[in-house]
């Protein structure tokens, strides 16, 4: 491997209004080079380099968004990572900007990924130590250099991942295509640097009109109607690459290309994980969290750092759907002890450095109190499983009452609205605890609450439910939310999850297991996994469940009809009777807390 440079001096941006960022700048040069890897294909690359005379650790971030955005828009502030004695590296992955090569995501990054860690040990301004941070697909990035081999590479903050699986929350959840999420990347996210590659005219032009196919699709609504990964329209390449993949039976290999799913063991280093309680991947963040600090309670390796915020998948600021978190909530102030820089920083340099001053090993926000807290893993030790038993008169109780049933029109043609939750869409679609007052108002949405809390009730580790349901049709999709109704009749989501019934005997994470029809008019029990949360119910609030078929266009409209080949079925009404009593005991399981940590 090798690499051309191109010394370019200028410093890098500062952010305005930050007080850790004085003259003179801590980056000393700015360099422009490229990493040649295994088959030639060149990767750009910035290397901001530290004053002295090196060698330095490096900080590696790799990622298809254009990299120098890092430098003025990043989630670090890299003058900082410079400051603190470290080679900072950016990149361009194969395909993307001014890199070389055809993208192929995720597939090519183990290669690329381990080729690009072992060039940056081997520079002269590097001590040969490694390590890597970034979020989403640059988080994606680090765990693929793993599990390509990586020796150099001694220590990693993936934020935001979707690297566990791709049936978690990335591509699928509960059996069910991501269809929002699909579109939102790889039209807007992915396809205009694409098309902008595309040396022939002619062709460019014909894949500038296939964007705004798929823009139109999108804006019409064309483009979520049931059934869409399976009928498709003429979308640009990259959009039939993400809608193909949400056509892939969930045990296919390719959703397993650059994810740990099976291989968990390669993550041998130490791991500081950030996730968002309204993001998209949080699911896959948290399973990478819990296998890694059980491991380590096993074999004695690295115990895995957390730290989880009020944050959404784009959006850091612990402002969002309406919602203020306060100043502190923000990943610009964290409570105090640091801010995300000041925490990156600290993380590596125990991990690269052996320094000991190392941060407590887990920290949440905790939503409803508003406030941080430090434990020593998640969810802490002492919570217990509070059962919350759907009953008659739309009431839910700590113990089942009698016997009933609420009934509900799944109809394709009339999908429920996405609004708020753990979602990466497009605008008018944001992310975050939205009130749900619209959404509960609908018919097909039906609703069970507590009443009002006498006392706190806080809820910190998994949720999720038990739905007794019977439909008509031989599919069926059962969405359930967690809000917290406030006094005044505001209905916030807290979170939120979703189960395709012919996939429920399918692993959520492996894939592994057949899917199944289900059988019309019978009664059927429905997992739902609403993943996890920290959040305080307030005295004179209610715990809120509501009940729907669908979410759109966060998820794939199901067509009530079993159809895991994609073949010509047409969409079709279904009637959904959910049951509840003693007999069947539909009901919400929560890890709660007597009293939240201080």
């Amino acid at each position: 491997m090798s690499d051309d440079t191109s010394p370019v001096r200028e410093p890098a941006p500062l952010r305005s209004g930050d007080p850790a960022r004085e003259s003179p700048d801590p980056v000393a040069e700015r360099r422009e080079v490229t990493c040649a890897v295994r088959d030639g294909t060149r990767l750009r690359t910035v290397l901001l380099v530290p004053h002295g005379t090196g060698p330095w650790p490096a900080l590696l971030t790799r990622h298809p968004y254009d990299v120098t955005r890092e430098e003025h828009d990043g989630m670090l502030d890299l003058g900082r990572l410079v400051a603190a004695g470290y080679l900072v590296a950016l990149q361009d992955v194969r395909g993307r900007f001014d890199s070389q090569g055809v993208f192929d995501p995720c597939a090519q990054e183990v290669a690329d990924g381990a080729d690009a860690v072992a060039w940056l040990a081997a520079r002269p301004e590097c001590t040969g130590t490694v390590g890597m941070w970034g979020a989403s697909y640059a988080s994606d990035t680090q765990f693929s250099a793993l599990l390509g081999g990586a020796p150099a590479l001694r220590a990693i903050a993936p934020a935001m991942t979707p690297a566990m699986s791709a049936l978690d929350g990335f591509r699928f959840r509960g059996g069910v295509p991501e269809i929002g999420s699909t579109l939102a990347w790889t039209h807007y996210a992915i396809a205009p640097d694409l098309i902008t590659r595309i040396g022939s005219a002619r062709e460019r032009e014909a894949e500038r009109k296939r964007w705004e196919a798929t823009e139109r699709a999108i804006a019409t609504r064309d483009a979520f109607r049931a059934g869409t990964p399976h009928a498709g329209w003429d979308a640009e390449a990259i959009v039939g690459w993400g809608l193909g993949r949400l056509r892939e039976p969930l045990g296919s290999a390719r959703h397993r290309e650059g994810k740990i799913v099976d291989r968990i063991e390669a993550v041998d280093i130490p791991v500081f994980l950030i996730g968002g309680w309204f993001d998209v991947f949080l699911g896959s963040t948290l399973e990478i969290y819990r296998r890694l600090l059980r491991r380590a309670k096993d074999t004695g390796g690295p115990v895995p750092r957390l730290l989880v915020g009020p944050w959404s998948h784009d959006n850091w600021s612990g402002r969002t759907a309406g919602v203020d978190f306060g100043p502190a909530a923000s990943a610009d102030d964290l409570g105090g002890g640091g801010d995300l820089t000041a925490r990156h920083v600290r993380f590596f340099d125990t991990a690269l450095r052996a320094d000991a001053a190392d941060m407590p090993p887990v920290r949440v926000f905790l939503m409803g109190s508003n406030r941080w807290i430090d434990l020593d893993e998640f969810p802490p030790r002492g919570t217990r499983t509070l059962e919350l038993y759907l009953n008659a008169g739309g009431t839910l109780a700590t113990e089942p009452a009698g016997s009933g049933e609420r009934r509900l029109t799944s109809d394709p043609a009339s999908p429920v609205p996405t609004c708020g939750g753990a979602v990466l869409l497009f605008a008018p679609f944001e992310a975050g605890p939205a009130d749900q007052g619209a959404i509960e108002a609908r018919q097909d949405v039906v609703s069970w609450r507590t009443v009002p809390l006498a006392e706190e009730l806080t809820v910190m580790g998994a949720v999720h439910a038990v739905v007794h349901l019977a439909t008509t049709g031989t599919d069926a999709d059962v969405v359930v939310r967690l809000c917290d109704e406030h006094p005044d009749g505001s209905s916030l989501v807290v979170t939120d999850g979703v189960q395709r019934g012919s996939a429920r005997s399918v692993d959520p994470v492996m894939g592994l297991g057949d899917r199944r029809p289900v059988e019309p008019d019978q009664e059927q029990e429905f997992v739902v996994d609403l993943w996890s949360t920290a959040h305080t119910f307030l005295p004179g609030h209610r715990v809120r469940v509501d009940i729907a078929p669908s979410s759109s266009p966060r998820w794939d409209v199901g067509r009530n009809a079993f159809d895991p080949a994609g073949a010509a079925t047409e969409p079709t009404a279904a009637e959904y009777t959910i049951r509840h009593g003693a007999a069947r005991p539909s009901r919400l399981v929560l890890q709660v807390m007597t009293t939240a940590p201080r």
